[in-house]
């Protein structure tokens, strides 16, 4: 087994691919690694060039471990694979719901950063939010830090209760964002423009007021009641927001988020004390 220095991303789902693509856009590094059990996986990410691709992990001295796997199927992955990990190997998980903790525990090292990145990492533009332990070294931390900033911005957090917060806003918040844009492409459509117009409108609103929030530096609600002119047409769209109570909708689906992602990390550690992990 090689002993040369990798990058091994272990699954090759929505995020890992978006994780994938967006190292292989950027500067040149270490050699990147792709484990995938998926033979229909497997062939379509043989067409991309740039890749090393396996069906089984192989865990050399040096290398640094990118588990985006589902959370529900971890339990099963670390009862096969922990024997190929040390106690210094350091892994990065991009895992909803499961805790540093239960993921040392389960692998049998002490250097796990947990994160949570989203989908526009494949573009460069991700924002990932990530906690390290005490016992996780710098070295690890650091490299955690370099791969996250590679596809996007990046936020530490000293709590690591903020991380599944964080999936709520970062880890769904594209879906949340693109399901609203979808209901500004339908109005579009539905008013006689065409799918294409109507999602260049759309997109276009929702980046460029993206890129207004954040070089202004000034609140959204500023923002939002500087369009707002007295008895004029946005003003009436904000009234019917309130009156559907719009924000309270948005903050349940983002609690409800949250409070998903503190459920997998319990259920993820009750079955590993079932399984017998922890000992």
């Amino acid at each position: 087994m090689s002993t040369a220095a990798r990058l091994v991303i272990v699954g090759c789902g929505h995020m890992g691919l978006a994780i994938v693509r967006g190292l292989l856009g950027g500067p040149a590094g270490r050699d990147l690694v792709v484990v995938e059990t998926s033979s229909e996986r497997r062939q379509a990410l043989s067409e991309i060039d740039g890749l090393s691709i396996s069906s089984e992990l192989e865990v050399a001295e040096g290398d640094f471990v990118v588990l985006a796997i589902p959370p529900q199927v971890f339990d099963d992955f670390a009862g096969a694979e922990r024997h190929k990990f040390t106690p210094e190997t350091p892994v990065l998980s991009v895992m909803a719901g499961l805790t540093a903790g239960s993921i040392a525990r389960a692998l049998g090292t002490s250097q796990v950063v947990r994160s949570i990145p989203n989908t526009p990492s494949e573009v460069f533009e991700g924002m990932s939010v990530y906690f390290a332990d005490p016992a996780v070294s710098e070295g690890t931390i650091s490299q955690a830090d370099a791969l996250l900033r590679s596809i996007g911005r990046v936020l530490r957090v000293g709590t690591e209760e903020l991380v599944d917060d964080a999936t709520a806003i970062c880890g769904g918040g594209p879906a949340f964002v693109s399901y609203i844009v979808d209901a500004f492409c339908q109005f579009a459509v539905s008013r006689g423009f065409t799918e294409a117009a109507g999602r260049e409108m759309a997109v276009q609103v929702f980046g460029g007021t993206a890129t207004l929030i954040a070089e202004s530096g000034k609140p959204p609600m500023q923002l939002c009641h500087e369009v707002m002119t007295p008895n004029g047409t946005t003003e009436r769209g904000i009234a019917s927001f309130d009156a559907a109570e719009l924000k309270d909708s948005v903050r349940a689906a983002l609690t409800a988020s949250a409070q998903r992602s503190r459920e997998l990390a319990s259920s993820m550690s009750a079955g590993a004390r079932l399984g017998g992990i922890d000992d």
